[in-house]
């Protein structure tokens, strides 16, 4: 039989980490010297979780005597503690888990490898639950929320299904061994690797082939095995789809199955509408990508690894509009994943085609830590453009990145309050989109400035008293923020520029009376605000005494430019 690893493998993992399908559980203790075997019941626990939680995810390789920086210190049991090891899976778990065993041996140390497979029902550590694998982490969840997703993998899981229709010589095999070389088993005989990853399977005559192994790798054309497996890229000239005469969609091009070809050309296609710019033009970005390379290449992957195959009437679109960026995939999100578990950051991997996104995440091509979604909400953020959106309802799963900026992050009083200063662009920008905490970092970054540049204009910011810094422990860069006078005039106007915006729509100008009856307030205070909107170069004031009037000073602007 095929080994699970040779020790040349085993080596290129070590060197990769732990993630969502690779685990490393150190056989020592170190709480006091010298090291000692860690206590045979405490490492059987530790066993049991791991393969419980891959069970019950998307399988995995757990290996025993590896530290958690991938060093490999083996183990100091005898061959009857090995054993019993190795019998953890069949003991503690019910049901029990068929997991392959195997002793490798690395310079003078010894690791266990436990290859886990997917198991058909929820496992049960005895008396301790079930675990759940998420990244590199393992969780708790319930048996119920476990079984739903396996009966959904069983019920609609189009990858592991075997063709019996297809041979092995339906798949382009130079493609399969060229695009697994990046694996820990790339220089294995090509059908030892997609053996290993189970996308082919000995029987008693010849071998079994999946249709995860078709979708990946099948010779040209591979439509006929499935004819919506692609992906098409589309570019709208507009910010809205317009049909018939004033038709404004092109398409840019398509990629068609075998995936391992589609994942790189659907790429490309994308690079090229993803536009770059070299140069600031006022507070608008016009200097780098207008989406985060992480952020539309995770978003694209993450299409291909986990839309529902099942579905044969539609294919992954992505459509490039002015604004944004839509990437759209049959399948909604499996429960307990939903829209606002992935918006509030929350860890999640459940995915309905596991055996393709362990090939990917194993060439390197996606992320396996559970939180790619999680990252590209950071990236954005990081890049200070708008929050993406998702949705999931009929039959779609649909992300939607912005271009522009969050400039109404903070209100649109305080866009007015920033423009109206006499500061330069970079410091405007960063006062809009940062009040409340940036560092000299985030200057750099945004104004695309140097240290020196960006030293200079923040001290000339905490001169004019627009910005002071913020209380920091010694190992973080220094933090500036907005002082408590100017948030007080940034809420202030965030709540008094959207009304007088409406009212002074419909009407040229207003008295004192207008404002006290539109915020409620007495005849002192409402004359002390319009002195201060007046100062602050909101309104105008013309007239005297009860002839006194109030009109918009310059145009009172949903965002500034």
């Amino acid at each position: 039989m095929t080994p699970i690893l040779t020790p040349a493998e085993l080596q290129t993992i070590l060197s990769r980490g732990e993630g969502q399908f690779v685990e490393f559980k150190s056989a020592w203790d170190r709480t006091t010297p010298p090291r000692t075997p860690l206590g045979r019941r405490a490492l059987r626990d530790k066993i049991a979780d791991v393969v419980a939680a891959f069970a019950n995810a998307g399988g995995g390789l757990l290996l025993v005597g590896v530290d958690d920086d991938g060093s490999a210190t083996g183990h100091g049991y005898p061959d009857h503690v090995v054993d019993d090891l190795f019998a953890v899976p069949h003991r503690r778990l019910t049901p029990a888990v068929a997991c392959r065993t195997e002793r490798i041996a690395v310079d003078c140390d010894e690791i266990l490898a436990f290859q886990v497979p997917i198991a058909p029902e929820a496992v049960m550590i005895d008396a301790n639950g079930f675990p759940y694998r998420v990244g590199a982490h393992v969780i708790r969840e319930p048996q119920e929320t476990i079984n739903q997703r396996k009966q959904a993998y069983r019920r609609v899981g189009y990858e592991p299904r075997f063709r019996p229709e297809a041979t092995v010589d339906d798949l382009d095999l130079a493609l399969a061994e060229s695009f697994l070389k990046e694996t820990p088993v790339g220089d294995r005989p090509v059908l030892e690797a997609l053996d290993y990853y189970g996308l082919i399977e000995r029987d008693a005559r010849d071998w079994r082939v999946t249709n995860a192994a078709l979708l990946l790798f099948a010779r040209r054309p591979a439509l006929r095995w499935h004819h919506r497996a692609g992906l098409r890229v589309f570019r709208v000239a507009g910010t809205e789809i317009r049909y018939g005469r004033r038709r404004n969609v092109t398409q840019i091009g398509r990629a068609d199955p075998p995936l391992a070809l589609a994942v790189r050309e659907i790429m490309e296609l994308a690079r090229h509408q993803v536009r770059r710019s070299e140069k600031l033009v006022g507070l608008h970005f016009e200097d780098i990508t207008e989406y985060p390379d992480f952020a539309w290449q995770e978003s694209l992957v993450n299409a291909i690894a986990h839309r529902d195959y099942e579905v044969q009437g539609r294919e992954t679109e992505i459509w490039f509009f002015e604004d944004r960026l839509e990437v759209s995939s049959p399948g909604e999100l499996l429960p307990p994943v939903t829209v606002d578990t992935l918006r509030e950051g929350r860890r999640a991997h459940v995915t309905r085609n596991p055996m393709l996104v362990r090939v990917l995440a194993d060439t390197e091509i996606m992320r396996d830590e559970g939180e790619g979604i999680v990252r590209v909400f950071r990236e954005m953020a990081d890049s200070f453009l708008r929050e993406p959106e998702m949705t999931s309802g009929s039959g779609l799963f649909t992300i939607t990145l912005f271009n522009e900026p969050n400039w109404h992050l903070h209100g649109p009083g305080w866009g007015h309050f920033v423009d109206w200063l006499r500061i330069t662009d970079d410091q405007k920008r960063i006062l809009l989109l940062r009040p409340h905490g940036f560092t000299q970092g985030d200057y750099e970054r945004l104004n695309a400035v140097t240290p020196e540049e960006a030293a200079m204009q923040i001290r000339d910011l905490v001169a004019r008293g627009l910005v002071g810094d913020l209380p920091a422990d010694e190992d973080s860069p220094p933090t500036f923020a907005i002082p408590p006078d100017k948030e007080e005039v940034r809420v202030f106007l965030n709540d008094r520029i959207p009304r007088l915006r409406d009212h002074l729509r419909r009407e040229p100008s207003m008295k004192n009376a207008d404002y006290r009856a539109l915020f409620q307030l007495d005849r002192h205070r409402a004359l002390r605000e319009l002195r201060q909107l007046v100062r602050l170069g909101v309104l105008v004031e013309t007239g005297v005494g009860r002839g006194t009037r109030y009109k918009v000073a310059e145009p009172v602007r949903e965002q500034p430019l």
